[in-house]
């Protein structure tokens, strides 16, 4: 990497530029009512930075902060996605969002004989401590945090990263998505992720991090699979909560507070095409959530009621055909998202739905926040919409339908709705709904069901060598073979033990990644003590004994 400091994680960021409008007009951090303060406009809205956090969480806005420049990226080796991050922070991204292959996701090893050809081809493969050291040896990770866009292991990976670095745990940045009763809900299954299990899993690793990292980010809910799965904009926040709510009531039966916890979660949200209904929900979430932890849990740490929100705009949004125009989709996707006040951003590339990123289309899903930033004025002033009779209506709506939802789901339970496949029904129904409206035409997406081009150019595709691949899978095997494996039987055998029970088995499993454990090795012995397979595609056995 260059050691031209500006080429640096810590020091690329979208700035501030201007306060003045484009023709000049000078405006201000703030607009409220010109009638005054009335109790309603307290109650309901309030001032950016003060509960119940409608119109933003920091009374600044992006004045004082803006927010974080994203950028996806993931493909083939560890090796190969670090080159792609380090073009990304070339192209002006300020923070990196590792997407990991089908495989880590689910704690499937790269070299698992059903799935070899799968082995980086949608993201990267991080099968062990030492994948993950080559994926960050550009990165101190004390001063920079890799966001993962996995749950499965992410954090206990990082974890033992940091152990053998000798980094205190207390020290490490990053984030991650442990949000397992979604993942069940959003196309896992009950054969990967049982509902019961899933929420165990999401309470040891809660727990433990916000024990010991406390600037380890916990993405959670993570809303955007809920909506991409197939919900409308109050299911995610009714989905979202109920989740949140179950987890929290878990925790703190645990002995945790909500006023340690919550701090660290960010809601993971999508932007979707409905530019007004889009800023509606970002501000419905907030009031929800302040509303909850306040009344509900009891919370008194504001950063405990004022939640952050990390933003993707909506993946399925975008159409094959005619793809350049999805720069149009996601540059409204993403206006939509500052519009709300969300705190870190991740457009979109236009190719996305043909092949995985490619450096041009990544640069030019940084260039449109950039544009946003210091052409359009996105961040002069904060909540733009609030106060329009519209978006207020739309605010009141959303939150209304959630909350109706919600109370729905928690008569039943978030586990118990998960497992008997009855919200799964629900996001179907959703489904089917939208793709009858896309039938008939009363809902129209350019280019997919009117406007359709006839022929047109394939557009370039993403291509990268797949030798670091193989040469990944190679080293991965050898290391298997040359490794401690004593030593790893031994932290396989503590780790199942604790898993058994009710103690919270994190630090087991980073004791076993340190020990040069993998993915599939480690998970697959909390399932065994879980009383599930080792393999959930019932291929291999495990290889230890726990006797």
């Amino acid at each position: 990497m260059s050691d031209d400091k500006n080429s640096a994680i810590e020091s690329v960021k979208v700035k501030l530029s201007r306060t003045r409008t484009w023709g000049g007009m000078e405006t201000e951090n703030v607009y409220r009512p010109e009638t005054g303060i009335d109790q309603e406009y307290e109650e309901k809205l309030g001032d950016p930075g003060q509960y119940p956090y409608t119109r933003g969480v920091s009374e600044s806005g992006y004045r004082r902060k803006m927010w974080t420049l994203r950028n996806i990226v993931g493909y083939g080796a560890p090796e190969d996605t670090l080159e792609g991050i380090r073009s990304a922070l070339a192209a002006g991204t300020a923070g990196i969002n590792v997407v990991p292959d089908a495989l880590t996701q689910q704690a499937v090893d790269p070299d698992h004989p059903a799935f070899g050809v799968e082995v980086g081809a949608e993201g990267c493969s991080i099968a062990c401590a030492r994948d993950m050291e080559r994926l960050t040896q550009d990165i101190d990770i004390t001063q920079s945090g890799v966001a993962y866009h996995y749950g499965m292991l992410a954090y206990a990976v990082s974890a033992a990263v940091a152990t053998r670095r000798g980094i205190s745990l207390d020290k490490m940045l990053g984030s991650s998505m442990p949000d397992f009763l979604s993942y069940s809900l959003s196309g896992w299954g009950q054969q990967v992720f049982p509902a019961a299990f899933a929420h165990k899993a999401t309470l040891d690793c809660l727990e433990f991090s916000t024990q010991n990292s406390p600037y380890w980010a916990v993405a959670m809910p993570q809303a955007y699979d809920l909506r991409e799965r197939g919900a409308p904009p109050w299911g995610e926040i009714a989905y979202g909560m109920a989740i949140v709510n179950r987890t929290m009531e878990d925790l703190v039966s645990r002995g945790l507070s909500v006023d340690e916890v919550a701090p660290s979660l960010a809601w993971v949200s999508t932007s979707d095409i409905d530019f007004f209904e889009e800023v509606a929900k970002f501000r419905a979430v907030r009031r929800v959530w302040a509303r909850t932890m306040k009344e509900r849990f009891g919370a008194t740490n504001p950063r405990a009621m004022s939640i952050r929100m990390a933003c993707h705009t909506a993946g399925k949004s975008l159409v094959y055909q005619q793809p350049l125009n999805n720069l149009s989709r996601v540059a409204i996707q993403s206006f939509a998202a500052l519009c709300g006040g969300v705190q870190s951003l991740e457009a979109c590339t236009f190719d996305e739905p043909i092949c995985i990123p490619t450096p041009e289309a990544r640069e030019l899903a940084t260039r449109t926040q950039q544009i946003l930033a210091h052409e359009v004025g996105a961040a002069r002033t904060i909540d733009p919409l609030g106060g329009s009779y519209y978006v207020e209506a739309l605010t009141d709506e959303i939150e209304s339908r959630a909350l109706a939802m919600l109370a729905d789901i928690e008569e039943k339970g978030i586990v118990e709705a998960i497992a008997d496949g009855s919200l799964e029904k629900l996001m179907d129904e959703h489904n089917l709904t939208q793709e009858r409206e896309m039938a008939s035409k009363d809902r129209i997406m350019v280019g997919r069901n009117d406007f359709v081009p006839g022929e047109e150019e394939q557009p370039k595709r993403f291509t990268f060598d797949k030798e670091n691949t193989r040469k990944h899978i190679a080293r991965f095997i050898e290391m298997k073979k040359t490794r401690d494996n004593d030593l790893l039987q031994d932290k396989l055998r503590k780790l199942y033990l604790i898993a058994q029970g009710d103690d919270n088995f994190h630090q087991a499993m980073i004791d076993a990644f340190v020990a040069d454990g993998t993915i599939g090795e480690v998970w697959g012995t909390v399932r065994m003590a879980n009383g599930l397979s080792y393999d959930p595609f019932h291929v291999i056995e495990s290889p230890f004994s726990f006797n």
